[in-house]
Parts: structure tokens; C-alpha cells; sequence
């Protein structure tokens, strides 16, 4: 599957922009590492479903029946919406095996060919913004201490934009081949495309 053969219903004018300018923007050192994850932050199987079972991102899973229903089996489609429907009312799926290698099967259906992937932002601004002088902030309301635990944040959140952009963020060049998988607005867009580099 690839760009070329999908036709995109709903994206928000984020995504629109770096789908057409082939480029998206990130901080490495944006949040906390997970210590309990042994996935591949890169891989598209593994990113994908934790970012749902694990992370409880419905979204991901309302894109991809949005723009994907017609590569999706009923079964595929049943998951899926079931996904959504355990996250909408509780928070988090009902973890379960069974439903983790459906899941994973549905995602090497889908992203076939394609071996890397990315959580993109349109420009350094965005990240600025929604990241840095926003969510993080806010979740540090929430959950005291959060955000001395995001790397170089004390540093971060006194920079201004451009000093924040020449230190931190990171310009990645998209292959005319890729898909995507979800699509927040100015939170960022899941981007999989192959990257030659990868062993």
C-alpha cells in the first residue's frame, strides 16, 4: 500500500502541510523515556499498538477505520471499533493477547513494505507551543513532577522560540512513499515510511 493509492477524507491543515512540503519536525528529547517498554520506538507493528494498548490512543484506531475500512477484514474492523469503545468508557483497552496479535496483524497488513515510523509536528512552532508552553505545563498541574521528568525541560520552557528550534528540534526529510496512521492537528501526525538506514 502507499500514498498514491489512498485518498485522505479527513486531515487536519497540520498534516496537510507536511504531507505537501515532505518535511515534519520533532524533539527527541521531548518527553521521559519508558523504562518498562522494550519495544522498537521506531517500528511501525510495535509503536502503533502501544500507542494503543499501552498508551490508550483511541484516535489512532478511529483513523484508521476512517481512511483504512477498505483494507480491513470484519474482523479487523470489529477490533478496531471495540478498541475505541474499551478506551472511550474506561480509559484503556482491556488488555488481552489475542487482541495485542490481532492488532499486530492488522498493522503489518497496513504498513507493509514500510519499516519506520514517526510521531511528525508541521513546524517547530507547534512543538513550542502545544508541548512546551502547554501540555507539559499542564500535566505537570496534574501529576507533580511530570515535568522535571522530561529531559532538559527546566531549560526548555525558558528558551525562546527560536533558541528552543536551533537547539532541539529536529527537521526530517519524508520519502514521496509513506502513510499515515493517525492525525492529531498541532499535536503531530504518525508517519510510516521506509528508512534505508535501518538494520
Amino acid at each position: 500500500m502507499s500514498e498514491s493509492s489512498l485518498e485522505y477524507k479527513y486531515l487536519t491543515k497540520n498534516t496537510i502541510t507536511i504531507l505537501e512540503s515532505k518535511k515534519g519536525y520533532r524533539d527527541n528529547t521531548l518527553f521521559p523515556e519508558i523504562s518498562s517498554l522494550n519495544t522498537d520506538k521506531h517500528n511501525p507493528i510495535d509503536v502503533v499498538t502501544c500507542e494503543i494498548m499501552y498508551c490508550g490512543k483511541y484516535e489512532v484506531c478511529d483513523f484508521l477505520i476512517n481512511h483504512y475500512q477498505n483494507y480491513l477484514s470484519r474482523s479487523d474492523y470489529r477490533l478496531l471499533t471495540s478498541l475505541v469503545y474499551e478506551i472511550k468508557t474506561t480509559g484503556f483497552p482491556i488488555i488481552d493477547s489475542q487482541k495485542s496479535e490481532q492488532l499486530r496483524r492488522i498493522i503489518s497488513k497496513l504498513t507493509a513494505g514500510f519499516n519506520y515510523c514517526l510521531w511528525l509536528c508541521s513546524s517547530p512552532t507547534d512543538i513550542y507551543i502545544h508541548y512546551v508552553k502547554d501540555y507539559i505545563p499542564k500535566a505537570d498541574k496534574i501529576q507533580p513532577g511530570y515535568a522535571a521528568s522530561c529531559p532538559e525541560f527546566d531549560i526548555k520552557s525558558e528558551l525562546s522560540l527560536e533558541e528552543y528550534k536551533s537547539r532541539y528540534v529536529e527537521e526530517i526529510d519524508i520519502p514521496a512513499e509513506n502513510l499515515v496512521l493517525c492525525d492529531m492537528g498541532i499535536e503531530g501526525a504518525l508517519i510510516v515510511f521506509s528508512n534505508n538506514t535501518c538494520e
